[in-house]
């Protein structure tokens, strides 16, 4: 079914395509090193061992923290290259013999 529905996008279609494709995966893959690089290192093996406490108003209040919304934006960036690669390899152009 799918190659009956791709077979009717032109050659010339799909290069086009590709492109913004090719262009979309660049963006994004920038964009998950920003935010991978925005984010702090763990250390919660660390305070384990000096006896901290995660207990505080911090760690109660964690899942609206600057970390965990770039976790959640990590995440979901990389859904979406996923996503966007299928497509690609799905669209891309047919060499011409």
């Amino acid at each position: 079914m799918y190659g009956y529905l791709l077979s009717a996008i032109t050659n010339q279609a799909r290069e086009i395509i590709a492109n913004v494709l090719i262009i979309l995966m660049t963006v994004i893959s920038i964009a998950i090193i920003v935010v991978v690089l925005m984010q702090e290192g763990e250390t919660g093996g660390v305070s384990a061992i000096s006896g901290g406490s995660s207990d505080t108003f911090y760690g109660k209040n964690k899942g609206r923290s600057k970390e965990q919304i770039l976790k959640r934006v990590t995440l979901i960036l990389g859904a979406v290259m996923l996503v966007i690669s299928v497509v690609f390899f799905l669209v891309k152009p047919i060499p011409q013999a």
